[in-house]
């Protein structure tokens, strides 16, 4: 049987060299790269020496969309603002054009950026993804499946996270957003109160001067958010998130390793890509084998940035809120953090996601565990997460935990019998 202590330290040193290997052999990883599917194809043989079975697939991605909305959309409340001021005096048309640019911006930040779906991807260019997927089988016929997932990519660094974490960055990313919704706010009400006076102009003047006056007040955050991302600098991704793609594919080396099989459940354990274009790659494996992972009971953990083990915290609500996933799933990946010494938390509402809440968009089980501060430190999407600053004990203990609900998944005999136990 695994010890899952030991066989977590035992594999500490393998899964250091293997990021910092990573690192400094496939740099530049953006999604859809060729440096992205070089190192997916390194993953992909890799696990052909822990695995039963390992396939690669690629997808089509458009990775700029995901953050490539933001300068358009702050360009957009700009103009409307300037067009707000001026409608009045030359025409409703620049207040009709006001409405529809800040109408086109607040769907790219709900659907892109609220819900991570593709809404302006096609706009951008096109590149193609990949995706590896390993499986250990079961002894017999599997009755139950549990995957493991951490993803290939590394993101562009965020200017303002480098420049001084939550100081900055906090700021920027709340005055940019809450600046575009009060202009489209402001906006939309004064086209309405324009058609109520038989579309007619209505003076700028009252409270229509202070409403326009105080849009004034966001022009620095819109500015300062269209160079949210430093296109220059794609970080090395060490902490986001090779520490989830080595502890996934350890998982598999372990039970290779210790001969260990279990008689009914199957094993597997996918890197995905392109997770910081929108989570493109876990979305796109989802939707691709939707109905074979229904055929038997499937459960997926995901993983993303195992750096700190305060932080460390079960997500079960994702998309900024808008993607909610299996409490039960939530609840093994808890269970198995308190036999190892850790009582994790329900993550609060962040404003992001983790591959787990690509599944749970499709109707799968999922959930997900991880290790970062939602008070973002400097090293967290910028040129400073490198193999030099990674925490080898939160790593250690993450593989412990993931150990731990493998045991637990097996033992309990998946998680609708779990239930059934439990009731």
């Amino acid at each position: 049987m695994l010890d899952v202590k030991q066989n977590a330290k035992d594999n500490l040193k393998y899964m250091l060299d293997g990021i910092r290997y990573i690192c400094e052999h496939y740099k530049n990883r953006s999604p859809g790269s060729e440096s992205e599917r070089g190192a997916q194809d390194y993953f992909k043989k890799e696990l052909g020496k822990y695995a039963d079975t390992v396939i690669s697939e690629d997808f089509n991605v458009h990775p700029g969309a995901f953050f490539g909305f933001i300068p358009p959309a702050a360009i957009f409340s700009l103009l409307s603002i300037v067009f707000y001021w001026i409608g009045a005096k030359y025409g409703n048309g620049f207040l009709v054009a006001a409405v529809v640019l800040m109408l086109i911006a607040v769907l790219m930040f709900i659907f892109e950026f609220l819900f991570y779906r593709s809404f302006v991807d096609f706009l951008f260019p096109k590149k193609v993804s990949r995706n590896v997927y390993a499986v250990r089988k079961s002894e017999e016929q599997a009755t139950r499946r549990i995957i493991f997932c951490g993803h290939a990519d590394a993101v562009n660094e965020w200017r303002y996270s480098y420049m001084g974490e939550i100081k900055t960055l906090g700021p920027v990313m709340a005055g940019g957003v809450i600046g575009m919704l009060y202009v489209f706010g402001v906006n939309v009400a004064y086209f309405i109160r324009v058609l109520t006076n038989g579309y007619a102009p209505v003076p700028i003047e009252g409270v229509w001067k202070v409403l326009g006056i105080i849009m004034f007040v966001f022009v620095p955050f819109l500015i300062a958010i269209i160079f949210f991302i430093n296109y220059k600098i794609i970080v090395d991704g060490a902490n986001d998130n090779m520490t989830a793609c080595y502890i996934s594919i350890a998982v598999l080396k372990i039970l290779q390793e210790k001969n260990i099989r279990f008689k009914n459940t199957e094993v597997g354990c996918l890197i995905a890509g392109s997770e910081e274009a929108g989570i493109r790659g876990s979305r796109a494996f989802a939707r691709k084998h939707k109905e074979e992972l229904k055929e038997i009971e499937t459960v997926t953990i995901a993983m993303d940035t195992q750096r700190e083990i305060e932080a460390l915290a079960i997500y079960t609500i994702g998309c900024t809120g808008t993607s909610h996933a299996d409490e039960a799933v939530g609840d093994l990946i808890h269970e198995a953090g308190v036999n190892c010494g850790i009582d994790m938390p329900r993550a609060d509402l962040y404003p992001g996601a983790i591959d787990s809440d690509a599944f749970a968009q499709e109707g799968l089980m999922a959930a997900g565990f991880c290790g970062v501060n939602h008070n973002p430190k400097r090293y967290y999407h910028t040129r400073e997460d490198t193999a030099d600053n990674l925490n080898p004990e939160c790593i250690q203990l993450s593989l412990e935990i993931c150990l731990e609900a493998l045991k637990l998944y097996d033992e309990k005999g998946g998680i609708q019998n779990w239930k059934k136990q439990k009731k």
